[in-house]
């Protein structure tokens, strides 16, 4: 029997080379840059231009998007390839999906599974190559967490769709160059079935947007007020939004999964072995080896869950439940370490440093804890997903929607 452990399968181990090498040379000039988070505080003009230019080098070599076809900007990679791409550019603090501020990684794959033939060969490319910049533009003042509740009407004129309403908590501190935007394309039916999808040229007469100032940073409110949008920019069929929004809403609930590790933890071990109380280190007390070793057993926890979801993502297998289970463990691991910070390290946990990565900045991870309930829907959101999917409270089982 061969109990030989071979870390990559056959073939893929040149390609992990050549990745590797390839970020030693391209990642050069970003050693004195510390990096922000999804949503962030920091602002930082110079990360922010690394992290553009990075993409667009990636999304030449169709690295950025390995899996998608190549006549659509990607590369036609397998799995394996994919995952040597996240595990290698993770070593540097990055993740493929968060190379720089953009919810491509949405909006590119729903694009993908609904557009037409026309519109992914249009669309898909600038996004996949990295070139572009797409906001996310769905939640609604009156709306939160309902989402099929949208009041931003696109009425159809001719050739275009006239859209005035208003959108709030999206983007980030750049402007867009798309906005991809949920609409109601018909008032008179029913809740579901009068929903559609435009991927708006955020250039457009009648667009403005307005800045945000929340506990997580710089989000915005954007206000439609009689833009006219070519019909050419609806994705996936008047009135058939919501079908849509199920393969948006599975990637944005917890469904693309991950493989990276949250680097926490190994920040906290060190902080309480080299900060002393009372002539020994934290780390000598009892209470704190406790504290961390279940904020240890949490992280492991979830990041297997994101493994898990990225597998049966990439695999085109979709897990019933995977995506709900991880976005709630994850948002309530993120309040009890909030805490947990907090008991260990008192107010110095509350200051900021900006010379560490933000996700390792223990104010970011306390400040994270009550900030990101919202994003994404509610818990309650998580909840009602999670039962709907075990067949809790009705006759059948709602089906997860399968995700590219």
């Amino acid at each position: 029997m061969d109990f030989s452990l071979q870390a990559d399968p056959p073939g893929i181990g040149a390609f992990r080379k050549e990745v590797r090498g390839w970020l030693q040379e391209n990642m050069r000039g970003s050693e004195g840059l510390r990096w922000s988070a999804t949503w962030s505080t920091r602002e930082n003009e110079e990360e922010y231009r690394f992290r553009r230019h990075l993409a667009g080098r990636l999304g030449r070599k169709g690295w950025l998007f390995p899996m998608f076809p190549a006549e659509y900007g990607g590369a036609g990679l397998t799995i394996h390839h994919q995952t040597v791409l996240e595990t290698e550019l993770a070593e540097y603090g990055l993740g493929l999906n968060h190379v720089f501020y953009t919810i491509a990684r949405i909006v590119a794959p729903v694009i993908l599974k609904w557009g037409s033939e026309e519109q992914k060969r249009e669309f898909l490319p600038p996004m996949v190559r990295g070139e572009i910049s797409v906001w996310q533009v769905l939640t609604e003042p009156q709306g939160g967490s309902d989402v099929a509740n949208c009041q931003t009407r696109a009425i159809r004129d001719g050739d275009h769709y006239v859209v005035s309403g208003q959108k709030v908590m999206v983007g980030h501190h750049k402007p867009p160059d798309f906005l991809w935007t949920l609409v109601c394309t018909d008032p008179s039916r029913p809740r579901h079935e009068n929903l559609g999808w435009l991927h708006i040229p955020a250039n457009l007469p009648g667009i403005t947007i307005q800045p945000m100032y929340m506990m997580m940073g710089l989000k915005n409110s954007v206000f439609f007020d009689g833009v006219r949008v070519p019909v050419k920019y609806l994705v996936g069929g008047e009135n058939n939004g919501w079908r849509v929004a199920n393969t948006h809403l599975e990637l944005e609930h917890g469904g693309e999964g991950r493989v990276g590790v949250d680097p926490l933890i190994e920040r906290v071990v060190e902080y309480c072995q080299k900060t002393k109380i009372a002539g020994g280190p934290l780390m000598e007390d009892e209470r704190v080896r406790d504290t961390i070793a279940d904020m240890m057993i949490e992280l492991n926890t979830l990041r297997r869950f994101n493994q898990r979801n990225y597998w049966h993502r990439f695999t085109r297998d979709p897990h019933p439940y995977g995506g709900a289970q991880q976005r709630y463990f994850q948002r309530m691991m993120r309040l009890r370490n909030g805490e947990r910070l907090q008991r260990i390290m008192g107010c110095d946990a509350l200051v900021q440093d900006l010379a560490v990565h933000e996700v390792v900045d223990f104010e970011y991870a306390v400040r994270t804890g009550p900030g990101q309930l919202h994003g994404g829907g509610t818990l309650d959101t998580d909840r009602l997903i999670f039962a709907r999917r075990l067949g809790l409270g009705r006759p059948t089982k709602e089906q997860a929607p399968e995700t590219i």
